[in-house]
């Protein structure tokens, strides 16, 4: 069996295309992902997806009932049918994620998911080159690297994922989570790396939108994982207000005392803010809005 790779794309009028892909790529391609997917597939036990829980070792989270919206089942029932990618670097900077799949003995169509960024294009902004037969060759034309493993599969409406924040680089998922309720928004404040603030002062603050962007952030772990020092410098890069304080003799992320601002940092503690690698441009990934350079 030979799998297909495709791309789901943000591209409304080219949603999922094709990669036409040579028949030795495609067989070493296709032993390559099948020993990603019996990796994938070595957790014991589903959870079922809220917004908050962790999975532990041998432990994923799943949602079921998830709507196959993009089409990604028909493609791969019909590949013959999917336009092909187009190989140029505007087009491959909207695709969002790579797939393939395959129909199982039940007869339902497994697919199996990267998630992909810009890091994975070979660019043709500049000099590629690769090693082979002692010497260095110039890659012609433009490229990209299929990751090591898989970031979800989605079979019979069942979407398995280990990590919320990279597969919802791929999928919407926010009707899957929960917003923040009053007990996670002060779980939140009481975190080592957020200053002390007025709980009930904070919940005036606190609509649905903040609760959502504090449900997303304590799933990430960011607080948690991210050096203080490292948030102060990408703050800094992107112009957003991010004050610090001392508290008990450590330095912590300051709240601040204004919604604007609020909903400015939690943005930015969610990484809705990044640079394009290739253009150095800073923008919201929401819109794509330029970060203003003040």
């Amino acid at each position: 069996m030979a799998l297909s790779l495709f791309a789901l794309t943000s591209n409304p009028s080219s949603r999922v295309v094709k990669f036409e892909i040579s028949a030795s790529v495609q067989a070493e391609l296709t032993e390559y992902l099948k020993e990603q997917e019996q990796r994938f597939d070595e957790a014991q036990e589903e959870i079922d997806f809220d917004g908050k829980y962790k999975p532990e070792p041998g432990e994923i989270l799943c949602i079921n009932g998830y709507d196959d919206i993009d089409g990604l089942e028909s493609a791969i029932r019909a590949p013959l049918g999917v336009e092909p990618v187009s190989p140029d670097e505007d087009f491959f900077l909207e695709i969002k994620a790579l797939f393939t799949g395959y129909e199982t003995e039940a007869g339902a169509i497994k697919i199996l998911l990267q998630n992909f960024d810009r890091r994975k294009i070979i660019s043709t902004n500049g000099l590629s080159i690769f090693h082979a037969n002692n010497v260095y060759k110039k890659i012609e034309g433009i490229g990209i690297t299929v990751d090591h493993k898989l970031t979800a599969t989605l079979e019979a409406g069942k979407l398995k994922f280990y990590s919320f924040h990279t597969t919802r680089q791929m999928f919407d998922l926010s009707e899957y989570y929960k917003v923040a309720t009053d007990d996670d928004v002060f779980e939140f404040l009481q975190v080592d790396q957020i200053q002390s603030v007025d709980s009930h002062e904070f919940l005036d603050m606190a609509d649905s939108w903040v609760r959502r962007k504090i449900s997303l952030i304590q799933q990430s772990g960011i607080l948690q994982y991210v050096p203080l020092h490292e948030m102060k410098a990408a703050a800094i890069d992107f112009n957003i207000p991010f004050e610090t304080v001392n508290e008990g003799g450590s330095e912590v992320i300051g709240i601040p005392d204004n919604k604007s601002d609020l909903k400015k940092l939690l943005r930015f503690l969610d990484e809705d803010y990044y640079k394009s690698p290739l253009s150095k441009t800073n923008f919201v990934t929401n819109s794509k809005q330029l970060v203003s350079e003040q």
